[in-house]
Order: structure tokens, then C-alpha cells, then sequence
């Protein structure tokens, strides 16, 4: 088995109920045919009694993820589009030998979906944190304004911003490293979107609220490990690859 950076984020589904352990706590169950989606920091044990299980990982290099003290990891059974999505198209290519190309626009596909469904999970606060929870509310719903920072969150909920700064250092990251993944996210999944194919990556750019085009290019290569054009290329060609194999296998089934 291949040994994967940590911290990283796993996502999964079993077909039969099975359980989770994050980093030696406690188990944790998994329905049956439910998507998850899970942060683990220093380790995971996954028993499924029978049937299938299908497993998709890769590290976690979003802000704070590898800090000191950031916790244990972080399970999700939440209904979410983009992980039932991730684990549908790898289902379709497990097993299959594709040629290299092919292979890494699958992978970049992916990839893709797996930095989407992140927001699903990093958006959950600690319990009982109503303030953090929120300001991170906040930060998704105005980050594309693009004189939202530091001052305007400071503002609107009557803080300091060395209050504000001391809060989120807690949870290993800073104010403006959330807005900033949260501008990339959301580029990231308007660059998958096919109602924005016509788009030019500046435009999204602009749109998820960077204003500066160099800055948002060397940001977007440094999460998502490649720039936001071969991104958008490479994703559509992962899911033309996976639509061309479900149209063979309708093909050879007829």
C-alpha cells in the first residue's frame, strides 16, 4: 500500500456498514452506501465486514491543516454532492488500465472534486463555538467582495483584529488565510463548472474575488498543484474519459 502525506483527507463508501478510527480515538460507525469524507492527522483504521469499500485520499496542504495542536482528525457522514460525486467516478475507472494521459486527467479530476468536498468539512467549527462558526458563514458568503479582509470582518462583529486574529490562530490558521482558500475554492469549483466554460480564468478570478491575476495564478498552483488553466483542461478531459468508458460498457452490455 502506498504511504500517503499526513495530514490528509480521505473519502470513502462501503457497501455494508463498517467503522472508523482517526488518529486512536474512538470507532466511529459508517452507514451502509453512505459517502464520508474524513481529515486524518496521524492515522486511520477502517474495518468493513464483508462487501466493497472504495477509497479515495490525498494530502491535505490547506491552511492550518498540518499545525501543531490543529486536533484529531474529523469525520463527515453529511450528505454532499461533490463526495458522492468523487466516489461515483472513481468507481467507474478502479481496475481499468488507462493509458498515461488519460490517467493523470483522471487524476486531476479527481483531485478536483476531493478539494470541493474539503469545503464541506472545514467549514464545521468545534461544537458549541457560535461566534467562529458564524464568522467562517460570513467569510464563505462575501469572500468573492473584493475589499472583503480583515478590517471588514473586525467591523461587523464589533472585535479588534487582534481578537479576531487570536481566534482563528487557535484553530491553526489566520483570517486571511480562510479568505483566501475560500476565493480559491470557489474558483476552483467555477473552474469545473461547465455553465462557465465560456469564462476565461481572469474572469472567475475576478469574480472569486482576487484582483490581481498573477497572485490568484501562483496561489491556485500552490493548492490545487497545477494552474488554473491546465486545472479546468485536464478536469474535462477526466470526465469526457469517464463518459466515453460508461458509453463502451453500454456499448458492450448491448
Amino acid at each position: 500500500m502506498t504511504v500517503l502525506e499526513l495530514p490528509l483527507t480521505l473519502a470513502g463508501r462501503a457497501s455494508e456498514s463498517s467503522t472508523i478510527t482517526l488518529d486512536q480515538g474512538a470507532a466511529q460507525p459508517i452507514p451502509a452506501n453512505m459517502p464520508f469524507l474524513a481529515t486524518v492527522r496521524r492515522g486511520a483504521d477502517i474495518h468493513f465486514p464483508a462487501g466493497s469499500v472504495t477509497l479515495v485520499a490525498a494530502p491535505d496542504r490547506s491552511p492550518g491543516a498540518g499545525e501543531a495542536g490543529a486536533g484529531g482528525g474529523a469525520l463527515s457522514t453529511t450528505p454532499d454532492a461533490s463526495v458522492d460525486l468523487l466516489i461515483t467516478q472513481a468507481q467507474c475507472i478502479v481496475g481499468r488500465d488507462l493509458p498515461p494521459a488519460l490517467a493523470r486527467a483522471c487524476e486531476a479530476g479527481l483531485l478536483a472534486l476531493l478539494s470541493v468536498a474539503r469545503e464541506h468539512e472545514s467549514g464545521t467549527p468545534p461544537t458549541g463555538d457560535h461566534l467562529f462558526r458564524d464568522i467562517l458563514a460570513d467569510i464563505a458568503a462575501n469572500c468573492r467582495q473584493q475589499d472583503y479582509g480583515v478590517a471588514q470582518v473586525a467591523q461587523r462583529y464589533k472585535l479588534n483584529v487582534r481578537t479576531l486574529q487570536k481566534m482563528f490562530q487557535k484553530h491553526g490558521t489566520t483570517l486571511r488565510e480562510h479568505i483566501t482558500a475560500a476565493r480559491l475554492k470557489y474558483a476552483g469549483a467555477a473552474l469545473l463548472d461547465p455553465v462557465n466554460a465560456g469564462k476565461k480564468v481572469s474572469d472567475i478570478a475576478f469574480e472569486a474575488g482576487f484582483n490581481d491575476i498573477a497572485t490568484f495564478n501562483r496561489l491556485f498552483r500552490r493548492t490545487f498543484g497545477r494552474a488554473p488553466s491546465a486545472f479546468r483542461t485536464e478536469a474535462n478531459q477526466a470526465a469526457a474519459g469517464v463518459a466515453r468508458a460508461e458509453r463502451a460498457d453500454v456499448s458492450q452490455a448491448g
